[in-house]
């Protein structure tokens, strides 16, 4: 089955992606003993983006699974993840070897690099390896999705596997909510109603401390049900343009965080708190802004898109 483009699909990645520039900005701009953790807007982003993300992946992954075989779907998912992991991981090297000193000139400093700088991609390749493995093994039925997150519960945390075993939960809930087309039984639920109760519940799991399991799917539904029930009435605009590029929007602002803002550009902590909150914020549009434009250059050229985007 070939995808239909879905716009409230793209605005939710968006959306996704900019709360994690701007709960980086948060986590790196701030002053170092700042307990940013204890920061509320933190702790909204840090409760459900990454769960998000993979859910929304897991959707995604689902047209593939109808339309590829094992091999091509796998050599697909190489292009796709695989070499964008290699080639933001040699920047990431290069970036540690200049401005850090940290990493000997030495395939082994690059190969950990590219294995552990951007668990992510990592966790969205072998989630796809599972993904195909269901369909093949079980034919996508429900009993195979809970075969393969058993076999994943107690596969050992070795390498760069550790990711995964958090994320694949949320991989498989984005695959099945595409499968059986469960946002499309909301329409008779009271849109509002539904989205205060799981709002509700989202502040409430947050304030009790549950684990990510909770945190990460109450807070991806209430997201996710909010581009749906908007997506026939409003215009996702730039929302769209980012989730489009979110992955190299990811991936290019994590090296700056990482190598610039948390040396160079952390605000002092003699400034109030509406200074620092203003820093902040403006830091994270500017930051998402730059990484947008360098996503839109890198994919006018076929090798750079390639390379770094997997296109």
């Amino acid at each position: 089955m070939s995808r239909v483009r879905e716009n409230w699909i793209d605005a939710a990645r968006g959306l996704a992606i900019y709360s994690v520039v701007l709960g980086h900005s948060i986590q790196y701009g701030t002053p170092q003993n700042y307990e940013f953790r204890a920061n509320e807007v933190f702790q909204l982003i840090y409760g459900c983006h990454m769960p998000l993300f993979m859910i929304l992946s897991g959707y995604l992954f689902w047209y593939s699974l109808n339309r590829y075989n094992l091999l091509y779907g796998v050599y697909a998912k190489i292009k796709g993840i695989m070499i964008p992991c290699a080639a933001w991981g040699l920047v990431t090297w290069i970036c540690d070897i200049s401005l850090c000193g940290n990493s000997n000139i030495s395939l082994k400093g690059y190969l950990y690099y590219t294995a552990f700088s951007n668990w992510f991609l990592w966790a969205v390749f072998y989630c796809s390896l599972y993904g195909f493995a269901t369909k093949y093994l079980f034919h996508s039925h429900i009993l195979g999705y809970v075969i393969v997150l058993f076999v994943n519960y107690i596969m050992p945390e070795i390498g760069n596997y550790s990711g995964t075993k958090r994320m694949l939960p949320f991989f498989v809930m984005g695959i099945l909510l595409n499968q059986y087309k469960i946002l499309d039984k909301i329409k008779g639920i009271p849109q509002m109603v539904l989205l205060l109760v799981l709002g509700g519940f989202y502040l409430l799991t947050l304030k009790l401390g549950c684990v990510e399991l909770i945190t990460g799917t109450i807070g991806s539904a209430l997201v996710l049900v909010g581009f749906y029930c908007l997506k026939d009435h409003f215009y996702f605009g730039i929302l769209c343009r980012l989730g489009q590029v979110s992955i190299s929007i990811y991936l290019s602002t994590g090296i700056v965080f990482f190598f610039w803002i948390k040396e160079y550009f952390r605000i002092s902590d003699s400034y109030r708190y509406l200074v620092k909150a203003g820093y902040i914020f403006l830091m994270s549009i500017v930051l998402t802004g730059m990484a947008f434009v360098l996503s839109k250059l890198l994919q006018k050229n076929s090798v750079t898109r390639r390379l770094f985007m997997g296109r």
